[in-house]
């Protein structure tokens, strides 16, 4: 391999990376959304459970985390804030992370989401444009910049439940910097813990690499195509 593909190769550890801050930052999402369900609306202003304890008012709320296990692999610690407002068009709200851990990443930052219209009958469709920068637990700096489009199309089973990715974001660490450009609508289906269909192009440091992860088979590879149309499989 010469020495210029050499520095524009996406490794499996790198795109890795990409597709685990995605994932790291949809855990947080999750917690966001259960809480905004129960939004203090009908005159609840603190709340406690067995591992947090939330601070509601008439704008938002406050949570604090000690070592919350979510879906019994996720560990949570750190407070967030959020806050929302309603429309008649769309709902808003901004959540800021100060010292938020999912396991041993540490989350500080903002991710703002936009809900257009209501939820239809068999999915929704929201925008998430965040700003944040997340250290890994080898002390690794990462910071994520953009906007993703995250829909959810309910099938008549869970496995038929599909969720959709698209947008662009950008990730700086050390000294490379990745934008990530989602091409062709990125799917997978619940049960599945691979994007399973979809084509995103991944620019490390000027050098635009494309990424294939199939045609809905779910599976742990995708497929890299180089600068210079050399190709290779990685395993997520």
């Amino acid at each position: 391999m010469d020495d210029n593909l050499n520095s524009t190769v996406l490794t499996a550890d790198e795109l890795q990376m990409v597709l685990e801050t995605h994932q790291v930052s949809g855990v947080a999402d999750d917690v966001l959304f259960n809480l905004f369900i129960n939004d203090g609306t009908n005159g609840k202003r603190t709340s406690t459970d067995e591992c947090y304890t939330t601070q509601y008012s008439d704008t938002g709320y406050t949570v604090n985390f000690d070592n919350c296990t979510l879906n019994g692999t996720d560990t949570l610690s750190g407070m967030l804030s959020v806050t929302y407002s309603f429309g008649d068009q769309n709902s808003t709200f901004t959540a800021t992370y100060s010292d938020f851990y999912v396991n041993d990443m540490k989350l500080n930052g903002t991710r703002s989401f936009l809900l257009e219209g209501a939820a239809s009958g068999n999915g929704l469709s929201f925008s998430i444009t965040s700003a944040m920068d997340m250290v890994w637990a080898d002390g690794t700096l990462v910071a994520e910049n953009g906007t993703r489009v995250v829909g959810v199309s309910i099938g008549e089973s869970l496995e038929d439940t599909v969720v959709t990715l698209n947008g662009n974001w950008n990730l700086a660490a050390g000294a490379d910097v990745y934008e990530v450009t989602i091409t062709d609508t990125l799917e997978t289906k619940m049960g599945c813990n691979y994007i399973s269909e979809g084509k995103m192009t991944v620019d490390k440091n000027g050098q635009a690499i494309l990424v294939d992860f199939g045609n809905g088979t779910c599976d742990a590879s995708a497929m890299i195509t180089y600068p210079n149309g050399t190709t290779e499989e990685v395993s997520l």
